[in-house]
């Protein structure tokens, strides 16, 4: 196995439009909320858009943590 094929990532089923962006759109989505909530006042707004920008990132780091083991 060259170096390569583990980094495949198969399904043994064809998805639907929905199963192949809905990550994608919650994560858009909660950045929207996050930029414009930022926009909107203080105090629970800056809580708001910490979490909900925040999102995203954290994605990346249970995918990473997912994929390594």
């Amino acid at each position: 196995m060259n170096r390569y094929e583990s980094r495949r990532v198969r399904t043994d089923h064809l998805q639907s439009a929905r199963e192949v962006f809905r990550v994608p759109v919650v994560l858009g989505a909660a950045s929207a909320i996050g930029l414009v909530s930022a926009l909107l006042g203080d105090d629970i707004w800056d809580v708001l858009s910490w979490l909900t920008i925040l999102a995203p990132v954290a994605a990346v780091g249970l995918a990473w943590r997912k994929r390594a083991g």
